[in-house]
């Protein structure tokens, strides 16, 4: 057996355990600061920040994201889906990815117009784009999430 490779594995599995558990920490500390900074952006009204860290630039962006959920159980959802001429969506019962798409295809839809309007889009807006039996049985959330990308 070659103990030079041996040696070698063993290493490398040890510094991936190491550099797996400093990938979680990184990643649950980038949630709580997650936490931390949306509210700030969203208090102050902005959209983007450039952040320079070490001759580094990356820009944060808040955006928002919508999900479609039931307001009550998915039966009443599958009813109104049906009701609404979306039954598409439903089998025995319904797809929740390919709803909450239709939702964010509606609401895309919904910021285009409010933005024509220059006003901001609202989860009422989308309620009211859908078809009412289904805008009754969901619930709309808009959910903020923060990008960065890197700076050219």
């Amino acid at each position: 057996m070659n103990m030079e490779q041996l040696r070698e594995f063993v290493s490398l599995e040890n510094k991936k355990r190491d550099l797996d558990a400093e990938l979680k920490a990184t990643n649950q500390r980038l949630d709580e600061l997650e936490d931390l900074i949306l509210p700030q952006f969203i208090e102050a009204g902005v959209p983007s920040i450039a952040v320079t860290v070490d001759g580094s630039t990356r820009t944060l962006s808040i955006y928002p994201d919508v999900y479609a959920s039931p307001r009550n159980d998915r039966a009443d959802v599958a009813a109104a889906l049906k009701a609404s001429e979306l039954g598409q969506y439903v089998a025995e019962n319904y797809n929740s990815n390919s709803l909450t798409a239709y939702v964010r295809e509606v609401w895309r839809e919904i910021v285009q117009a409010a933005a024509r309007e220059n006003r901001v889009a609202t989860e009422d807006d989308v309620r009211a784009a859908l078809p009412k039996p289904l805008g009754d049985a969901i619930k709309i959330s808009l959910v903020h999430k923060l990008s960065s990308r890197k700076k050219a």
